[in-house]
């Protein structure tokens, strides 16, 4: 029994060394994790708001510019441009915000301010993200491109498609920048392309055969001249 006492109280001793050198460490490690507990906590649920923030300004949005651009009125336009640069300025990190850049290059395009759309368009593609938003700023800067005839830098954003369920936009688009530039061949090979990927992809040919059926009429009376 003494033995036993002895062991006890050796372990009691060992225990008390042990707290007067670690225990304040200790309280510190548990106060820190605690902290970030729930500091995780937190900071997870602001996350959630401000993503159910962000997700009800962006409805706004949406709500207001499906509504027909004829019937839109120019109060319409300015509260539509007011949500949108919303969306970007307090939630800049979002997928918001670069639906937000969409919408603000469509209204500028829609204003025939193409030096906007093209602003707006370039940050969403530096951004060097691999995404469908990226991809279809990508494709609609180069149709803005077209517009302000640059059409090399055009043609370089459309040259490869990055994603099979976009061959059919890059395609079209590629095929507009080269009909542009004067290659009919080139451009009609293209569009043909553009309209087997849509017709793979189930989306309405019709733009494109006309297209195709056009440029094909303009080859042939070319060459009976």
């Amino acid at each position: 029994m003494s033995e036993e006492l002895r062991t006890e109280e050796e372990q009691v001793e060992a225990l008390k060394k042990w707290w007067d050198e670690n225990g304040k460490s200790l309280i510190v490690t548990v106060v820190v994790v605690l902290a970030g507990y729930f500091g995780w906590n937190s900071y997870q649920e602001n996350q959630r708001s401000q993503g159910e923030a962000a997700s009800s300004i962006y409805q706004q949005l949406v709500n207001k510019a499906t509504k027909p651009l004829a019937e839109q009125t120019e109060a319409d336009k300015t509260e539509l441009e007011t949500v949108a640069a919303q969306l970007k300025a307090e939630y800049p990190a979002s997928l918001y915000a670069k639906f937000a850049g969409l919408y603000m290059a469509k209204f500028a395009i829609e204003a025939n301010n193409f030096d906007a759309a093209a602003t707006e368009l370039q940050l969403l593609v530096d951004a060097g993200e691999q995404s469908p938003v990226t991809y279809l700023a990508q494709v609609r800067l180069a149709r803005v491109f077209i517009q302000q005839e640059k059409l090399d830098e055009a043609l370089a954003l459309v040259t490869t498609t990055p994603d099979v369920s976009f061959a059919a936009q890059y395609e079209e688009t590629k095929g507009d920048v080269l009909f542009a530039k004067g290659e009919l061949a080139a451009a009609l090979s293209a569009y043909q392309a553009a309209r087997a990927s849509a017709t793979a992809l189930g989306i309405n040919t019709q733009v494109l055969s006309r297209k195709i059926d056009d440029l094909a009429g303009a080859k042939l009376a070319g060459a009976d001249a």
